[in-house]
């Protein structure tokens, strides 16, 4: 008779993750050694089990509804929403990338529930901090960081493309609703920044916008790391 599954086996750990470490160190090595690329908190992920893995991810999701909830409904936005992303990759940091996902997907369907007359809110959510939380947790994954200057390089240039990107396809949206439900014509309001011409305006808000996310980054990957340092 072949033996029963392990009970205890995790559906999303780490098995066959392609963005986790493979340093060929045990655990014990990792221990000793804190990990060859000092990863020590992301060997100590491999530890937790299951059970507890599954609790963390939800307590992220339910920070993550609450964080959503008060961008909607209070004159706050960023500050809440950047604090989703931290709760998020706190997830996959600590428990794996299947687990971060889970959190994103359910405090997302839970935050359009709570927060569905605040359009631009969800907007928000669902086309700029899921796409910046999936690509902290790529660039945490390739050690891409502002510890040293080749990688703090790569990760301005990564973040400011990012900020471009978004710029592009909030504009494309924008066009879209104030075509569908007489939403502010935010072309309009582009031009009206360059005094009537609109492609200088797109680039200087494209610019600016490529700054600001840079600028943000900045603050979440310090907020980040000092959180996750707290987290046992």
């Amino acid at each position: 008779m072949t033996d029963m599954p392990d009970s205890g086996k995790d559906p999303f750990g780490d098995h066959g993750d392609p963005f986790a470490e493979t340093d060929g160190e045990t655990g014990d090595e990792q221990k000793k050694t804190g990990g060859s690329r000092g990863g020590g908190r992301r060997g100590g992920k491999r530890k937790l089990p299951p059970a507890r893995k599954t609790a963390f991810a939800a307590i992220s999701a339910a920070l993550a509804v609450v964080m959503i909830t008060i961008a909607a409904w209070l004159p706050v936005t960023a500050a809440p929403l950047l604090l989703v992303s931290v709760s998020w990759n706190l997830a996959a940091e600590k428990c794996g990338i299947g687990y971060g996902i889970a959190s994103v997907l359910a405090s997302v369907a839970l935050g359009f529930l709570c927060s569905a007359a605040n359009v631009a809110v969800l907007v928000l959510v669902a086309v700029v901090f899921v796409p910046y939380s999936l690509l902290c947790t790529l660039l945490s994954r390739l050690h891409v960081g502002y510890g040293r200057v080749p990688t703090a390089v790569i990760r301005v240039l990564s973040v400011a493309a990012f900020g471009a990107l978004e710029v592009f396809i909030v504009y494309n949206i924008a066009g879209a609703l104030a075509g569908v439900n007489e939403y502010v014509d935010i072309g309009s309001i582009i031009s009206f920044i360059a005094g009537g011409n609109f492609a200088a305006g797109y680039i200087g808000v494209t610019v600016a916008a490529a700054v600001i996310f840079v600028l943000v980054d900045v603050v979440y990957c310090y907020f980040f790391r000092k959180v996750l340092d707290k987290i046992k």
